[in-house]
């Protein structure tokens, strides 16, 4: 009987040892008065981060100036040009640490 629940109370600490983003600026919905002049993603523990896309409302894509490395760490940044006004999605990937890959959307508006 021990063997069988054993395995089931490691589950859980072994689910949360998984990378996640804890925080991002601008955050997820939030409304902007001026654009951005840093993307900011921040993560519970280093991952190389594989994929920065931000995208405005009509799928047009937009530069972003990003460091060279792609070396792991807990915060990455990005920093966009001038955005005009308007919805914008960021998309990113990222490998974690134990090499699981990880990904989301963010979005936000830029209204003055």
């Amino acid at each position: 009987m021990l063997r069988r629940v054993l395995p089931c109370l490691l589950l859980p600490a072994v689910a949360r040892a998984h990378s996640e983003l804890r925080a991002a600026q601008p955050a997820d919905g939030e409304r902007l008065a001026a654009p951005p002049a840093e993307l900011r993603l921040r993560f519970n523990e280093p991952v190389q981060v594989t994929l920065w896309r931000l995208r405005d409302a009509g799928g047009g894509e937009h530069m972003l100036a990003r460091p060279r490395d792609a070396a792991a760490r807990p915060e990455h940044i990005a920093r966009p040009a001038a955005l005009p006004a308007g919805e914008y999605s960021v998309e990113w990937r990222a490998i974690s640490a134990d090499g699981h890959p990880i990904r989301g959307t963010l979005r936000f508006t830029v209204a003055p």
